[in-house]
């Protein structure tokens, strides 16, 4: 589980986990091995869905000292949780989903395998082809209880990146491609269970994050395709 991250990780100083929004809300819990959220304060982008979401952001590993595993925080939460894991946590997250009920969806961010030990992706071509052949029976358990599960790569090409992957959490592009991820999985009919409360309060917290970096993301792609 999330406990394979060692103590040399990147988490580094600062909160193991950091909870922000109202507790009633739907939980987005994220997996973040690049050590994010250091000052006990989600990132920017991430703050807007604060305020319709309730977001909790653990930067890995999360189990140091006398902190919660993420194990132990799934354990603790009874309604319906949206893991984002970024990396090398999206391999752990399929395993937390498998294990934990709770979960109904997974996000994965520009997904590398968590094991170094193990096959690359670059044995694999590519990296799409390495999270479409090496997670498919993963995946394909948590279709079949009905669990979500979404990846996206993000492309050096794209202007308003200007990163080489796996693309900060944190960068507004990320959050708005997670949300729109979310959305795209509410309100399907083939879903085992009503989905539409909380449709409304997802396209909330996009509007409010398109609202406050939209702009300056147009801004980004216009300024980047002009260029070499």
């Amino acid at each position: 589980m999330v406990r394979e991250f060692g103590e040399d990780g990147i988490r580094g100083t600062g909160p193991p986990v950091v909870w922000r929004g109202p507790e009633p809300a739907p939980v987005v819990l994220v997996l973040d091995p690049a050590g994010e959220a250091k000052h006990n304060e989600l990132p920017a982008t991430w703050r807007p869905l604060a305020q319709h979401l309730r977001v909790g952001w653990c930067r890995l590993p999360a189990e140091v000292g006398d902190e919660p595993s993420v194990e132990e925080i799934l354990g603790g939460l009874s309604g319906r949780v949206h893991l984002v894991a970024s990396g090398t946590a999206a391999e752990p997250a399929l395993r937390l989903a498998l294990e934990f009920p709770v979960v109904r969806t997974v996000v994965a961010v520009d997904p590398a395998p968590a094991d170094s030990g193990t096959a690359h992706a670059d044995d694999y071509g590519t990296t799409a082809d390495w999270w479409d052949r090496a997670t498919e029976e993963s995946r394909s358990a948590l279709r079949a209880r009905g669990v979500r599960v979404g990846a996206f790569l993000s492309r050096e090409s794209d202007p308003a990146v200007r990163v080489e992957p796996p693309v900060p959490l944190g960068h507004p592009d990320v959050v708005g491609r997670v949300v729109q991820t979310l959305l795209s999985f509410q309100g399907d009919r083939a879903h085992p269970e009503p989905v539409e409360p909380e449709r409304g309060e997802v396209v909330e917290a996009w509007h409010a994050v398109q609202q406050q970096f939209g702009p300056a993301l147009q801004r980004a792609r216009k300024s980047g395709g002009s260029g070499t």
